[in-house]
């Protein structure tokens, strides 16, 4: 006794087809068995993306400082004021006072 199923016929001779199966099975290993597989392609993907994130926001500082970098070489006074806060330059005839807060004065 043969068990005939009730499928519409197209769709029985899909898979009765050698070649279907075949591709079906292809399609079924480059998506979930393959070492390249579809999880691995999405994985890359959302990292290439953050590094397009991280590539632009340097490209802006990089921007950035050339921006600061042409102000500085211009203007002497704005040179001036630049060492002063970041290196703790001073003039000849002057004195310099730096103020460190102490570790209480921090946490509280």
């Amino acid at each position: 006794m043969k068990l005939k199923l009730n499928f519409s016929s197209s769709v029985w001779l899909y898979f009765q087809n050698r070649y279907f199966i075949t591709g079906l099975f292809g399609l079924l290993w480059v998506s979930f068995i393959s070492d390249i597989d579809l999880f691995f392609l999405m994985k890359s993907q959302r990292q290439l993306n953050a590094y397009n994130k991280e590539v632009k926001h340097f490209e802006e500082s990089i921007e950035a400082m050339r921006m600061d970098l042409n102000d500085l070489s211009s203007d002497p006074l704005k040179l001036e004021r630049f060492a002063r806060e970041r290196y703790f330059m001073k003039r000849p005839n002057e004195d310099l006072f730096r103020i460190i807060p102490s570790k209480e004065d921090i946490i509280s």
